[in-house]
């Protein structure tokens, strides 16, 4: 490093490091001045009690990290509470994605998941947590790049917030397009109280489903230490079958024998949560959090042979599939003079294994053959993860502030293991068809903090900025016959980055009933280590001009411009909240293909853009009729691009759907005494989207679709009944296009296929 580099390096330190101590100044000025903290409360309630019949429930969040009224948010966010989430059916992340506007989940089937916020596609460029630990870091994990978010229980949640843009400032890396958070109930310290909810049900072409999940909730000593435990059983049956692939056409299927129904679900868990307060002003929260999800068979069905009409999957393996995860996390938050200080400990562990059959796959590169041979790919993805964060909020005067410190250490492992069967050893030897092992350590460190200043009455600016600095290790081994009949490796790769995150913020209340504000705010994803190219690939990379083998790829980067209002009417009958954003894409992440030596890689090469509207709109006509819709629009393209990379300036970016919106129908009446009912319609629709930049491939359009959903609820006392029809039309909804972990074939793709018309009951009961 020459010396100017080194004195530039020194005063950009030294002038964050300045704005780090004014923070620190302002908390502790704090305590002299006796201001006031509001402290992140995770029991707030998602809804308070409305002001009259008519007035629609006021809605807590703690996406700024602490607690406030939605509409008093400056910021483009969604909260779905645990109401919301009974009553619209949900189970999953997928069915949560029908009910936000703008948030689009990519779901190759449960717990396979990838989530996109304002088109913004590709990997991790969504925060996802629980409460205040990021479960996905990084890259996620090297073996399974894609569909590798998680599916949570739903039950026993307080609310589900979606944070829209991005969250660098307080989230991080992980929130590039923003962040979707599942907040838990936590222990009533006052209060004894039990739930119990059974549901049985019935998919059209497939079998019953049952769940069963139940709670309960004691204060072990009243006021000071409580308990609080859930858990639930989910035992859903599939709905697409199996038929043997033919072994002298593999694109045909014979006609038996018949694995009907095998894409089931079983998925069991629990969180255990125990929370002391000795005094008024310290607490602690330990928790544990653990879930088993079991696979009979991938959600989708191959194409040909099968068809939306009948959704059937040529394979000669079975393919089941296990996801298990578990979660330790210790909270403590007090309160010093009128500082608020909170630590956030975590350690997280999923370990995910997978059966592919790539059979005919395997034929179609190798026919000398004769015939289809089973062969089967295993893979298995692992994470464990590290986190810390601690932050300090308060207020001094018209100053509010927040800052904090963040440390993660995170390692995904795993392998691809393809095994030479005996139809291929006369080819192939004793070398095994393609074996890949690997390693990867991902170490982050990060300061951050935010300035909340009063300018004038209802005027406020917010300043904020997050330092970050990232290493990373990549460990890895290949061997067998798609690696050119070699080994490489093992090998180590290294690389670091660092940066920052700004966000500048103006808002303002014209009136208590509405807020205004402009945002303009920079995101970035992390990059990553590079494994070695060979040296056949030197004419490909000088064709991109590299005069060199690049060892890593870099973060890229996004401005997010932005403008927003969130308004309330008719003595809080009527709620409406949208934004218009335009966001500038900087050295995407994408897979370059190098043509001569056939090797691919992921560079930073492009620019995107993307740029759209998102409105939310509550009313309350009557004291028993409540109506709502969301409606989101978006733009993404490509701007620029280089030979050998993905697409061409002009082209949508992948799985960002132009047009995206819900709506539904309350109607509640009271029957007689302590007894009521409502009649509920949910609406939502998503248009067409291309999966990739080549209008040639059979992967390239996933068709748009709609789904309506119907629930008959009645309620008395304690107890509480539904019965309902989920995707009532019976729509066959293409949910994703996923690619496999072998090889994907030009003449026949996978279609994952949602759940057809289900219909059921559930019962709840409240002690």
């Amino acid at each position: 490093m020459t010396g100017s580099t080194q004195a530039r390096a020194m005063i950009a330190w030294r002038e964050k490091s300045a704005a780090a101590a004014v923070i620190c100044a302002v908390l502790l000025s704090s305590q002299a001045r006796g201001a006031e903290v509001v402290a992140p409360d995770e029991n707030a309630p998602a809804l308070t009690t409305a002001d009259s019949k008519e007035s629609l429930q006021e809605v807590i969040v703690t996406a700024r990290k602490r607690t406030e009224r939605l509409q008093d948010v400056p910021m483009s966010v969604a909260a779905v509470s645990a109401q919301d989430i009974q009553k619209a059916g949900a189970i999953s992340l997928s069915d949560l994605g029908h009910e936000v506007a703008g948030l689009t989940v990519v779901s190759a089937a449960p717990g396979q998941n990838v989530i996109t916020l304002r088109g913004l596609s590709g990997n991790n460029t969504v925060g996802f947590y629980i409460d205040d630990t990021p479960l996905t870091i990084g890259i996620g994990n090297a073996v399974q790049l894609t569909n590798y978010v998680m599916d949570p229980a739903l039950f026993d949640l307080s609310r589900v917030e979606v944070l829209r843009g991005p969250q660098g400032t307080l989230y991080g890396a992980g929130s590039f397009g923003g962040t979707v958070r599942y907040i838990t109930n936590q222990p009533d310290l006052t209060e004894t109280h039990a739930t119990a909810k059974a549901t049985l049900s019935d998919t059209d072409g497939g079998g019953f489903n049952e769940e069963v999940d139940g709670l309960v909730n004691v204060p072990l000593i009243p006021g000071d230490f409580g308990l609080r435990a859930m858990a639930f059983e989910r035992d859903y049956d599939g709905y697409i079958d199996r038929y043997p692939t033919n072994p002298n056409n593999y694109l045909a299927a014979l006609s038996g024998p018949v694995d009907h129904d095998i894409n089931t679900e079983k998925t069991c868990g629990g969180r255990v949560a125990l929370e002391a307060k000795p005094t008024d002003f310290f607490s602690a929260t330990l928790a544990a959090y653990f879930q088993d999800m079991r696979l009979g068979a991938p959600f989708t069905f191959d194409s040909p042979p099968g068809t939306f009409d009948d959704p059937i999957q040529s394979r000669l393996l079975s393919e089941p599939s296990t996801d298990r995860f578990a979660l330790y996390t210790l909270v403590m938050q007090g309160d010093l003079q009128n500082v608020h200080l909170m630590s956030s400990t975590a350690y997280s562990d999923r370990l995910v294994y997978n059966t592919e059959d790539d059979s005919k796959d395997l034929y179609f590169f190798f026919p000398q053959v004769g015939q289809v041979y089973p062969s089967p790919l295993y893979s298995e993805a692992g994470n464990h993860n590290f986190v810390e964060e601690i932050r300090a909020s308060g207020s001094a005067g018209p100053v509010h502030a927040l800052i904090g410190v963040f440390y993660a250490h995170a390692v995904s492992f795993g392998y691809l293991n393809w095994p030479t069967s005996a139809g291929y050893v006369p080819l192939f030897g004793n070398e095994p068809t393609y074996y890949n092992w690997n390693d990867f350590l991902d170490v982050q460190k990060a300061l951050f903090g935010e300035l909340n200043i009063d300018l004038l009455p209802g005027l406020q600016a917010t300043i904020g900025d997050r330092i970050y600095r990232q290493s990373q290790r990549y460990t890895l081994y290949i061997n067998g016959v798609f690696n050119g009949g070699g080994a490489t490796g093992p090998t180590e790769i290294q690389s670091e980055a660092s940066g920052t995150t700004p966000k500048y913020e103006l808002s303002y209340h014209v009136s208590p009933d509405i807020l205004t504000y402009a945002t303009a705010a920079e995101g970035y994803r992390e990059g990553g280590p590079l494994y070695p190219f060979p040296d056949t690939c030197a004419g490909d990379l000088a064709n991109l001009g590299l005069s060199a083998a690049p060892t890593a790829y870099k973060p890229d980067t996004i401005w997010n411009y932005e403008a927003g209002a969130k308004t309330q009417w008719l003595d809080h009958r009527v709620t409406m909240n949208g934004a218009v954003y335009y966001i500038d894409w900087s050295n995407i992440q994408q897979n370059v293909t190098l043509p001569t030596c056939g090797f691919g890689f992921t560079g930073n090469f492009g620019t995107a853009s993307s740029k759209g509207t998102e409105l939310e709109a509550h009313y309350n006509p009557t004291d028993v009729l409540e109506l709502s819709v969301g409606l989101a629009y978006n733009e993404a393209k490509l701007t620029s691009t280089v030979p050998g990379a993905q697409g061409h300036a002009g082209q949508p970016l992948e799985y960002a759907p132009r047009w995206m919106g819900s709506g539904s129908i309350e109607y509640t009446r009271a029957l007689w005494d302590r007894t009521s009912a409502y009649v509920r319609a949910g609406f939502s629709a998503i248009s067409h989207a291309d999966a990739n930049y080549n209008a040639q491939s059979i992967y390239y359009n996933v068709a748009g679709y709609s789904l309506l959903n119907l629930r008959l609820g009645v309620t008395r006392d304690s107890w509480q009944g539904g019965f309902f029809i989920n995707n009532a039309l019976n729509k066959a909804a293409e949910t994703e296009l996923p690619l496999s972990n072998g090889i994907d074939l030009p003449t026949q793709r996978r279609v994952s296929l949602n759940r057809p018309r289900t219909i059921g009951i559930d019962v709840r009961y409240d002690y």
